[in-house]
């Protein structure tokens, strides 16, 4: 009986050897699986951040895109609860980066007062003052942002200069080795209009780097007034009033021209007594 007890007890540590075994495997299974996979996830967040290129391309795109030449444009129109706050607040984020303040106009009204401002800014700069003036508004109404990305016609603009500027150069030595004088005046001509062409490609680009360099942001804002209240009078009492006014003015003109009114008294009596007297007469 002892040994059979002994038997029976160690097939028991057995069975739960053999149990707490196959409890433990799939905790391992699942450590093994998230330690292999975990390149692989970091690969998914990678492309996710990158698209199909690594890091250093990525970095290239950002430095690409921040070389493109792109003019910003604005347009942005709100009411203020406190116009002269609001206006110091503009004016004081314009200088502070370094823009300035290219048109001002302001009207007022009995109901309101509004201003209109032309902001030039650096083109850098121009989101911060958006969210600078967006942030003095009580109501914004109106809010529009144009981005224009030039840089195709800029990089023309500049290949167009270079390439004239070299054709311009071969007329030069042209000139210099001429002799004839129809060849000189048709070189002259030519070197005339070319100078006209980079005159005017320059002109053009110019525009674009002050376009490019200075962004433009319209602000107009407004503070409404509180209207009077106009109290609506009783009509009849209204008819009293007016009556009563008129006759003040009534008796007043009475009392001006009394002696008139007496002077013609005295000669309506006068004339009734002699057509009186003539009609007895007769």
């Amino acid at each position: 009986m002892k040994n059979l007890r002994k038997t029976v007890i160690g097939l028991g540590i057995v069975v739960s050897l053999i149990a707490c075994g196959r409890a433990e495997a799939p905790m391992d299974k699942t450590v093994n699986f998230n330690s292999r996979n975990a390149p692989q996830a970091e690969a998914t967040v990678t492309n996710k951040t990158y698209g199909n290129s690594n890091a250093e391309d990525f970095n290239q795109e950002m430095e690409a895109f921040a070389n493109r030449k792109l003019i910003r444009n604005g347009n942005v129109k709100f009411q203020t609860e406190d116009m002269d706050a609001t206006e110091a607040q503009i004016k004081w984020t314009v200088q502070k980066l370094g823009g300035f303040i290219s048109f001002e106009q302001q009207t007022r009204n009995e109901w309101s007062v509004r201003t209109d401002i032309e902001i030039r800014m650096p083109g850098s700069k121009f989101e911060v003052m958006l969210d600078s003036v967006c942030s003095g508004a009580y109501k914004i109404d109106e809010k529009n942002i144009k981005v224009q990305d030039v840089t195709d016609q800029y990089v023309d603009t500049e290949a167009r200069i270079a390439t004239r500027k070299m054709v311009e150069q071969k007329y030069v030595e042209h000139l210099a080795k001429a002799t004839d004088i129809e060849d000189v005046l048709k070189i002259e001509t030519k070197i005339g209009q070319i100078r006209e062409e980079i005159e005017s490609a320059e002109k053009r680009l110019r525009q674009l780097q002050d376009q490019v360099s200075l962004s433009t942001l319209h602000v107009e804002f407004y503070e409404k007034f509180d209207k009077p209240v106009i109290e609506e009078k009783n009509r009849f009492e209204e008819a009293v009033v007016n009556g009563w006014n008129g006759l003040e003015v009534f008796l007043v003109v009475l009392t001006n021209i009394w002696p008139v009114l007496i002077g013609a008294i005295v000669l309506l009596v006068v004339l009734r007594r002699r057509i009186i007297k003539n009609n007895e007469v007769g």
